[in-house]
């Protein structure tokens, strides 16, 4: 079993897991989560291209509604308790 080192809790903090861009205060819609992983709304249209190519869009486990911004649909999609975990292998 891994020993954790840390453990960063997200809060409201919402980071594109593809290009790193902050998007905790934007208002900007758009984006889904692939494989747990959230697509911002810039990065999910430029890759959604190569998701299809390879017949992944059973991987899409949810899509950014049009009237919602991407910030709110992660926090929304993910648990309260959110967090990073650092561990030891």
């Amino acid at each position: 079993m891994p020993k954790i080192i840390n453990e960063i809790p997200l809060g409201n903090t919402v980071v594109c897991d593809v290009c790193n861009k902050d998007y905790t205060n934007s208002n900007e819609t758009g984006g889904f989560i692939f494989s747990g992983y959230a697509y911002c709304p810039k990065c999910a249209e430029k890759r959604l291209s190569v998701i299809e190519m390879h017949g992944e869009e059973k991987n899409i486990q949810a899509v950014c509604p049009k009237n919602k911004s991407f910030a709110d649909f992660c926090r929304d999609y993910r648990r309260k308790d959110a967090k990073i975990t650092i561990s030891e292998i």
